[in-house]
């Protein structure tokens, strides 16, 4: 007699075969199973254009039989105004501390000279942390591309379960990320401003060659474009993404094992690569297979 989880997956699975046309590409979704037991991946791209809507059947269809939202971080945390003026306070120098001050010559420059491209007066971001500085940098070019975080899809998939009364909980805590971004700019400030210009200047050209990978779930495109984004960063890349990789699927080997059928959300680039969320969950043994 079958269980409601397994029911479930198997009306699921029914479900997504009849909406989807055999003509349509993969998505950056996978099903991960263990026995009787699914979870859904779903990789994200924090910002994206209104056009990239509506998203695959496949997704929609995943998102309604899921019970649970999984996201990096609960964004009822990341959106309270507690949680702002902590960005803020984390987020600022304390005079005489300056940006300027904080960086070598060379990388305020060319800091700089991104700020003036971009349109963004250093006098509005002089007292930032240089993680804060670039952050705002970055939102600001990404905006004149086109692309808006109310667009993301972590921001979409909240909303939706906000309103179906869906239980959402996060991976990391706001405090851990705030964190992590503070103690790595705190280490090597220039390599890590020095990376994000680098990231800005890859994201002017290859935005369009990076969003039709996402809608894809090309991984292989992906993975290049990360190794691309982190080429010389080695450190950086090790804590931003393999550490918090794996603590992940640790967590994520915890949560297929519950009566929730969760659907979790992360960032398309923690997908791809030997040390990716995707290989690493095929290695702990897991059944995966993209949609």
């Amino acid at each position: 007699m079958m269980n409601k989880r397994t029911a479930l997956k198997t009306l699921t699975l029914i479900t997504i075969a009849a909406l989807v046309p055999i003509t349509q590409g993969k998505s950056t979704l996978w099903t991960v199973s263990s026995g009787e037991n699914t979870l859904y991946i779903q990789g994200s791209s924090h910002v994206l254009k209104a056009d990239n809507y509506p998203l695959a059947p496949a997704i929609e269809n995943a998102y309604s039989n899921a019970t649970a939202l999984v996201l990096e971080v609960d964004m009822a945390q990341m959106t309270s105004p507690q949680t702002q003026q902590l960005i803020l306070k984390k987020g600022m120098l304390t005079p005489p501390d300056s940006l300027q001050s904080a960086l070598s010559p060379a990388t305020y420059q060319s800091l700089e000279a991104a700020c003036s491209n971009a349109g963004l007066p250093m006098g509005v971001i002089q007292q930032f942390k240089p993680w804060f500085a670039t952050m705002t940098l970055t939102l600001v070019k990404m905006q004149q591309l086109g692309l808006n975080t109310k667009h993301g899809l972590d921001t979409y998939f909240f909303e939706k379960a906000v309103r179906d009364n869906k239980p959402v909980q996060g991976l990391e805590t706001i405090d851990f990320q705030i964190g992590l971004f503070d103690s790595l700019a705190r280490q090597n400030p220039d390599d890590f401003v020095n990376r994000a210009l680098k990231d800005l200047d890859l994201l002017g050209s290859e935005i369009e060659e990076l969003l039709t990978a996402w809608e894809n779930g090309d991984l292989e495109t992906l993975g290049k474009l990360m190794a691309e984004s982190f080429a010389g960063y080695p450190e950086l890349y090790e804590k931003f993404i393999t550490a918090r990789n794996r603590n992940w699927v640790k967590q994520l080997g915890k949560m297929i094992k519950d009566d929730q059928v969760y659907m979790v959300v992360v960032g398309a680039g923690h997908l791809p690569g030997d040390e990716g969320v995707i290989n690493l969950l095929k290695k702990k043994g897991f059944s995966v297979e993209q949609l």
